[in-house]
């Protein structure tokens, strides 16, 4: 359950590095996969002393990786209709050396020598974050998997009007043609029309957002971006909360399928830490600083062999975080509620294919195709969620 997590969507606005979420996982996971981009970089290297960084990555607790591609979905029109298309795409403008060196000389007040020599130091640490090399047909599969995309389709509507009943949602692919950029583009069709959700949308919050084919697919395939990279790690994930209900969603009908169940199947379950403190926020809020996390992380080191033989059990996690925290200014902070999603389908998928049946002979998608043997292979994209389930001391105090 400890053993390794991979943090892919760490921003907390455009330009800000989430590193109380870094804390957390360094505090609770034996090794932490980070992901930086060019809004986050220049933060991280001016929050983290290189020397500091230096240490943890070579004790194996921390890794750092920057994106090297990225997914895009793309709009082709088509008579009076748009078809759309997913494309994996690379480039060299993923690249940190600006970004890092633009860090790097606030730190050393304009030294270019330095920041090029430190530059180069941390980009050792870095290396590129990169889907398998056929993910492209991974996501193709994807889009005409009709089942997948109907269940992930109610999850895109919820989120914008929540009590909408949209049980009977039905989704169909209208057309499928090739373009120029040498991928097929999909028209599809439902009756759930987002023009008119669009509208209900914005009587509810007038802010110009609508809901469109092209924001959804990218949800739902960034998500399954996701899932294809924690997979690779064999880590747990971390992601932005919006992509949570579709990886939950992804993992949840590939459990379905593989069962051939039609009964909603609940993957994830949550043990609670109810007297955490609040440690992401007080990192983020500038209260506190990486740094004054350190001697947390320092400490925490002598219990990790401990707790990565820990299984789900809440009374282990309470005593391994009281002793880390305990004496430190963490101690002193208002008790609150924490969740960790524990994955634990792989009861249900092994009785599914206890008759031996060829995973290949089940399952029709590529993409399903690909995750099912890393799920078997033991990989549980568990996630640690931090939420304010209960407060414990009343506000004004």
């Amino acid at each position: 359950m400890f053993d390794r997590i991979f943090i892919k969507k760490n921003k907390i606005s455009e330009s800000s590095v989430d590193l109380g979420k870094l804390c957390e996982a360094l505090l609770f996971y034996d090794r932490t996969d980070f992901l930086l981009d060019k809004f986050t970089a220049e933060q991280f290297v001016t929050s983290i002393e290189l020397e500091k960084l230096k240490e943890y990555s070579e004790k194996g607790i921390i890794n750092l990786h920057y994106k090297n591609s990225a997914i895009g979905i793309f709009q082709f029109p088509k008579g009076q209709k748009s078809g759309y298309g997913p494309m994996v795409t690379k480039s060299e403008a993923f690249y940190l050396e600006e970004y890092v060196n633009k860090g790097f000389l606030k730190v050393f007040k304009g030294d270019k020598a330095e920041s090029d020599k430190k530059t180069i130091e941390f980009l050792e640490f870095c290396s590129p974050q990169e889907y398998v090399n056929d993910f492209q047909k991974l996501l193709e599969s994807e889009t005409e998997d009709i089942s997948l995309l109907t269940s992930q389709l109610k999850i895109y509507i919820n989120s914008y009007l929540p009590n909408l009943d949209v049980s009977s949602l039905e989704l169909n692919i209208e057309d499928k043609f090739s373009t120029p950029l040498g991928i097929d583009s999909y028209i599809f069709n439902s009756n759930f029309k987002l023009e008119e959700l669009t509208e209900k949308y914005s009587a509810l919050l007038p802010n110009n957002h609508t809901l469109n084919w092209s924001a959804f697919l990218l949800n739902s395939f960034e998500s399954s971006g996701d899932l294809n990279i924690s997979s690779q790690f064999n880590a747990e994930l971390f992601t932005d909360n919006k992509n949570l209900p579709y990886i939950q969603n992804r993992v949840e009908e590939l459990v379905k399928k593989v069962a051939k169940s039609e009964k909603d199947i609940e993957t994830f379950e949550n043990i609670i830490l109810e007297d955490y403190r609040p440690i992401r926020e007080a990192i983020n809020s500038g209260e506190k600083s990486f740094n004054d996390f350190t001697e947390i992380i320092d400490k925490s080191l002598k219990f990790k062999e401990w707790l990565k033989n820990l299984e789900s059990d809440s009374s282990l996690l309470k005593q391994y975080y009281d002793a880390v925290i305990k004496e430190s200014w963490i101690e002193k902070k208002v008790a609150k509620a924490s969740r960790f999603g524990i994955f634990t389908g792989l009861g249900i998928l092994g009785d599914a294919l206890a008759g031996g049946v060829p995973i290949g002979s089940l399952i029709a998608s590529a993409s399903d195709n690909y995750l099912l043997p890393k799920l078997l292979g033991g990989w549980k994209p568990n996630q640690f969620i931090d939420s304010e389930v209960k407060s414990f001391l009343p506000k004004n105090e």
